[in-house]
């Protein structure tokens, strides 16, 4: 993941190269829900995970406002055929629908897709934190497809310094816009030509 955000994410100079990649991005991960969908109604054949999202989608269905934070673990062991207790959902997303409905999870959705392009884009400015905040994201992303491991207080506070550090990286939009001096020229070290000095003695001339 490493090697893959330092060699790749400083060679997308190119505005459609970066579309296309998010296009693939976004792709991959509607894909990967409806294949989630798909594959939960396979019944056991995928074992604990199968059951899990079977479950969570049978009741993220009956309480389109969630269940509660904290309480999908529960109510998916009611919910599941057979004694088998769960602690979660067994992905983060649909861990947050169970939990929160559809809002919840369009939620989560933005952080999820805000924190990758801000993590890019600091990675293509060859930012070190950037980097390694891409490759981070990157893997703890693609774990919380199959798993849901920020249910642990630890995992989840790492993934919250992790997200505020890449987030202090880029700052946004409308702080370049609202500030008299370009967040980007401050950034390098540009700070552009000094300003004029005023014409106090040509405007007390003009008066008298």
């Amino acid at each position: 993941m490493l090697g893959g955000a330092y060699w790749l994410a400083p060679r997308l100079a190119d505005r459609a190269q970066r579309r296309i990649l998010a296009g693939v991005g976004l792709v991959i991960l509607v894909g990967a829900g409806a294949a989630i969908a798909v594959v939960s109604r396979a019944g056991d054949s995928l074992g604990v995970r199968g059951q899990a999202w079977n479950a969570a989608l049978d009741i993220a269905a009956d309480n389109p406002l969630g269940v509660g934070l904290g309480r999908s673990g529960a109510v998916i062991s009611a919910g599941a055929d057979g004694d088998r207790v769960f602690v979660h959902a067994h992905n983060l997303w649909l861990n947050w629908l169970v939990e929160t409905g559809p809002l919840g999870l369009l939620a989560i959705l933005s952080v999820t897709v805000v924190a990758w392009i801000s993590a890019a884009r600091a990675a293509r400015a060859k930012s070190v934190i950037g980097t390694v905040g891409l490759a981070a994201l990157t893997g703890f992303f693609l774990m919380c497809m199959l798993d849901h491991p920020a249910n642990l207080d630890r995992i989840d506070s790492l993934f919250w310094v992790t997200l505020g550090l890449v987030m202090a990286e880029v700052p946004g939009g409308w702080r370049r816009r609202s500030g008299s001096v370009d967040a980007r020229s401050v950034h390098s070290g540009d700070l552009g030509p000094p300003p004029r000095p005023r014409q106090h003695r040509k405007a007390e001339t003009a008066s008298r």
